[in-house]
């Protein structure tokens, strides 16, 4: 059976076609369109253009995976619905023009999902940083033990404090930290992960910019590593650069230049709070454990 799964995010609008083979997830098809529906969010209210674009992009997408063979579509979204006053309206329009059913999911959903998508056994945890929250979960043998949802994504905090220089960077992770102590006092105060994983979009442009690809590739940086010192010096460095510098550079997409310090400044401040000196990086995230939950309820 092949299934599909658009997740409606914040900064971009994702697809996943997979299939289950054997005891894992497989995935067939992956597609991003980055509409940045954050962005629209106005005096607490996405914009008719915001959603005129993003509705788009859904029922392009929900077409994509019926010509792919998916035999069910499954959509949810999150951070800039479940804060948006016409979010409901917004879900309307999309179900409307995409012909599927749209889920509004919590942020302690969401971190659960991200970590049944890229946890693979032992205790471990997860940090998924999206354009309008970041996730935090720490789990052990696919179980979650304590979850948080923190309003401090990478679109967010751009539009809030602009990075323009070091002194900015620093300035978005001290803040990014202080939320953290302030709101994750119970993931703090669980026993230390043996090992963290990272997902979102900030991660897997860091790996392509490491690794020095066009985009992220998954054989070329599908689980490695990244230390606390990379992140640091490429938040500095990229925090330096004029916005056109930054869009020259291998591996970070244009359209990300502008708030991928911001994304690295939540990243650092993360690892400084949770003392974790390197983290595994990974492109499987909410969409795979959403589909990952739909195939163990099938099977």
């Amino acid at each position: 059976m092949r299934l599909a799964c658009i997740g409606i995010g914040s900064n971009a609008i994702r697809l996943l076609i997979a299939q289950w083979e054997g005891d894992k997830l497989c995935a067939v098809r992956r597609e991003r369109r980055g509409t940045r529906l954050f962005a629209g969010l106005v005096n607490g209210a996405l914009t008719e253009e915001s959603i005129r674009s993003s509705v788009q992009a859904i029922a392009e997408l929900a077409t994509l995976a019926r010509q792919a063979g998916a035999q069910e579509i499954f959509v949810f979204a999150t951070s800039a619905v479940r804060d948006a006053s016409n979010g409901e309206a917004f879900v309307r329009c999309a179900q409307a023009a995409s012909g599927t059913r749209i889920e509004v999911i919590t942020g302690e959903q969401e971190a659960v999902l991200s970590y049944i998508g890229a946890s693979e056994g032992g205790r471990c945890g997860v940090v998924d940083i999206g354009g309008g929250s970041t996730e935090f979960t720490i789990g052990e043998d696919g179980r979650t033990l304590e979850v948080v949802s923190l309003q401090m994504g990478a679109v967010r905090m751009s539009a809030q404090t602009p990075i323009h220089s070091a002194a900015d960077y620093a300035a978005t992770a001290e803040r990014c930290m202080h939320i953290i102590r302030r709101n994750a006092q119970r993931l703090l105060a669980c026993p230390k992960a043996a090992r963290w994983v990272g997902v979102g979009g900030t991660m897997t442009t860091l790996g392509a910019m490491q690794r020095g690809v066009p985009l992220f590739l998954p054989e070329v940086c599908e689980g490695m590593r990244v230390s606390r010192d990379d992140v640091c010096a490429w938040g500095r460095r990229l925090a330096r650069l004029p916005l056109e510098d930054r869009r020259r550079i291998v591996g970070l997409m244009p359209q990300r230049a502008d708030i991928i310090p911001s994304g690295l400044a939540i990243l650092e401040a993360a690892m400084r709070v949770f003392d974790i000196e390197a983290m595994t990086l990974s492109a499987h995230g909410n969409m795979d454990g959403f589909l990952k939950k739909k195939f163990a309820e099938m099977y």
